[in-house]
């Protein structure tokens, strides 16, 4: 379930909330967070999520969605469908790997998945880790680092920090390589510090693109 906003009589409701009263209080994250979720984030929460979106928000021309985007514009596509287009590359391998993480670090946690059985079992599937591993950034992630370190200093629970590091150690050991945390891998860490649904991933990813897509659309038409 999500809190969307309803109509009653002349009232226009967030949830059992005036929407107009509240909406000169809360930012956009903050209602965001509270539509997924169903609850308001804690002063620390809000300024996690705000760090995720604010790091997705675009990563250049030449990502999946955004090279849809830019075919869609030179075809001479409207906005709106080059942006569609441009959504339905966003996928369990770009911007949808938290999902799959999350399932496995929520597992590990209730002890119904050992790492070490994991690891094994992936590499001798020849599987790919999801959130791990990035064409660009061979050997760390900045953005994905600065999330961690943010989930630390904002004070709140290190224990799915812990957990993937203890997975990305046997990974890279198993491999006897550095295979580094990407972006999709620390949010999906973050969004299980924050004890949201696996489904929420590519939810979360599709809000935080779409405004870069907008300008990587208005860039090509312009140009």
């Amino acid at each position: 379930m999500a809190k969307t906003v309803i109509h009653r009589d002349l009232d226009i409701l967030f949830g059992d909330e005036d929407l107009l009263q509240i909406a000169p209080q809360r930012s956009f994250p903050e209602l965001v967070f509270e539509l997924l979720s169903e609850r308001k984030p804690s002063p620390q929460e809000k300024k996690l999520f705000e760090l995720i979106l604010n790091l997705s928000i675009d990563h250049g021309p030449n990502t999946p969605s955004t090279k849809k985007v830019i075919e869609k514009a030179r075809e001479g596509k409207t906005i709106s469908e080059s942006i569609a287009a441009g959504i339905e590359e966003i996928n369990d391998i770009h911007g949808g790997a938290q999902e799959k993480l999350m399932e496995l670090l929520y597992q590990i946690k209730m002890g119904s998945l050992k790492i070490s059985e994991l690891v094994e079992g992936y590499i001798k599937e020849g599987k790919r880790f999801p959130g791990f591993g990035h064409r660009i950034y061979k050997n760390k992630d900045p953005r994905a680092m600065l999330i961690i370190e943010k989930i630390n200093d904002f004070g709140l629970s290190d224990e799915f920090v812990k957990l993937v590091s203890e997975f990305k150690d046997k990974i890279d050991s198993s491999l006897n390589m550095t295979l580094p945390l990407n972006i999709d891998g620390a949010i999906a860490v973050a969004l299980c510090t924050l004890g949201w649904s696996p489904d929420l991933g590519k939810i979360v990813f599709i809000i935080a693109r779409v405004p870069g897509l907008c300008g990587q659309y208005l860039n090509t038409v312009a140009s």
